[in-house]
């Protein structure tokens, strides 16, 4: 089943942050699409509930804050 989550996310900087976010989580098996602003510091993804697990956005932000 299609599901649909909306995240706040602190700490972009600009717009470049949030296209470089929105491919990370684009790119992550079960995603069906990844929606990034940088206006409204918010994410709004679709997965699929078997292949994605939700829990995992932190870990990915973790990440990229990282790189």
């Amino acid at each position: 089943m299609i599901q649909t989550k909306k995240y706040s996310i602190a700490g972009m900087d600009c717009g470049s942050c949030a296209v470089s976010i929105e491919m990370l989580f684009a790119n992550q098996p079960g995603v069906k699409s990844a929606k990034v602003s940088f206006d409204s510091k918010e994410a709004v993804i679709e997965f699929e509930d078997q292949a994605f697990n939700p829990d995992n956005i932190k870990k990915l932000l973790n990440k990229w804050v990282i790189h």
